[in-house]
């Protein structure tokens, strides 16, 4: 009996042959030499193409990584970035040139998930399921795959199909027997996401998150044929998967000083005078996470919504004007709205990085009287 192992908690294809009397001999004699010292060799499949595991393994591994759950990562959203598993030479296949001189053979590939779905998720404009990873409580997955033929990549597929099912790529490459061995690559890729918030800090014991097998449809008797017993397996090993939480950064409080502004410089409701810039910043930053947001909300009240203007405090003495908080020189905020750091950058350790700002005095009425101003205006950052 030969049985693909895989670990508990999932759904495994099973591959079961029965033996007889004749072959079992062979078997014994083949265990025979390879005790002198002879090699099997890998495993070959495929009565039009015959394709062959390299080096008769099963596994493309991951590298040890490390998932950021950022302080404020609500369930269900993304943690991370696309991890990446390779093998350029998952199989090499050859064509079978002398039983089928005339072969013309689509090979392609298909997707399999070994775990549960947990729901769904819109990932780079694609939709994807999201697949418990059962190693992990509160920790899943979404998953893609391609492969390369010949020099061909296909585009990443997103892994959709329900537990247990066998799901075909969407783009296949046409092999005649003119085509020499060549060998078939495969590209992994698996984004986390949190689940429940149950989730916590720690390694994960091993955990394959998709099967690839190789598909040949020909033109012959054969027609349809399927890597069955020579799967790739995108596996992190174990202790490879490792979570940690509560991701932040640090930012300071920042006094903004604006110039003194003489009343001529107000030309009317809405002109501004007095511009100057400013930078936030952030601090130790935990590497891994997948998105670093910030946002503004008045501690007064606001004067203007669409130009980002708020009531002076109760300790100014001026009137006539309010405060203008802008992302440029000509963009102001949008008090309420979460704004991504698009300068974070989830490979960096402890990275610093500085958001540039604007304030002005922005004028609120036909009058203007001098005096002191002064306002504030709350910074909120958040981590996913």
């Amino acid at each position: 009996m030969t049985t693909m192992q895989a670990a508990a908690n999932r759904a495994v294809p099973r591959l079961t042959a029965r033996v007889g009397n004749k072959i079992k001999l062979t078997l014994l004699l083949l265990l025979a030499l390879v005790l002198a010292g002879i090699h099997t060799p890998a495993k070959a499949e495929g009565y039009v193409v015959n394709c062959t595991r390299n080096g008769g393994i099963y596994y493309q591994y991951f590298s040890t990584t490390t998932i950021q759950v950022g302080n404020d990562a609500q369930v269900g959203d993304l943690l991370g970035s696309w991890i990446t598993s390779s093998d350029p030479s998952a199989w090499t296949c050859t064509p079978v040139v002398n039983n089928y001189p005339n072969a013309v053979v689509q090979m392609s590939t298909q997707g399999y998930p070994p775990y549960t779905v947990w729901g769904s998720k819109s990932v780079d404009g694609a939709t994807y399921n999201v697949y418990n990873t059962a190693v992990k409580a509160g920790l899943g997955y979404v998953a893609r795959w391609r492969y390369t033929i010949k020099g061909t990549t296909s585009a990443w597929q997103p892994l959709t199909i329900a537990t247990g099912g066998q799901q075909d790529s969407t783009t296949s490459v046409t092999i005649s027997n003119t085509d020499g061995p060549f060998t078939f690559g495969v590209d992994v890729q698996v984004l986390f996401v949190k689940t429940n918030n149950v989730l916590t800090a720690g390694t994960t014991s091993a955990f394959d998150p998709i099967y690839v097998r190789w598909k040949q449809v020909s033109n012959t008797s054969v027609g349809t044929q399927l890597g069955s017993g020579s799967y790739m397996i995108a596996d992190f090993q174990a202790g490879r998967l490792i979570t940690n939480v509560g991701g932040t950064c640090t930012t300071p409080d920042v006094a903004v000083t604006l110039p003194d502004v003489g009343r001529t410089q107000f030309t009317g409701i809405n002109s501004t005078a007095g511009l100057t810039p400013f930078e936030l910043k952030f601090n130790n930053c935990s590497s891994g996470m997948n998105l670093v947001q910030y946002s503004f909300a008045p501690t007064t009240s606001v004067a203007n919504a669409a130009n980002g203007v708020v009531v002076l405090n109760s300790n100014s003495t001026a009137t006539g004007v309010g405060m203008q908080l802008l992302l440029t020189p000509a963009t102001p905020v949008t008090f309420g709205t979460t704004y991504p750091l698009t300068s974070y950058d989830p490979s960096v350790s402890n990275g610093n990085y500085t958001l540039p700002l604007y304030a002005a005095l922005y004028q609120t009425a036909t009058a203007v009287t001098p005096g002191l101003v002064n306002s504030s205006i709350t910074f909120t950052a958040s981590y996913k």
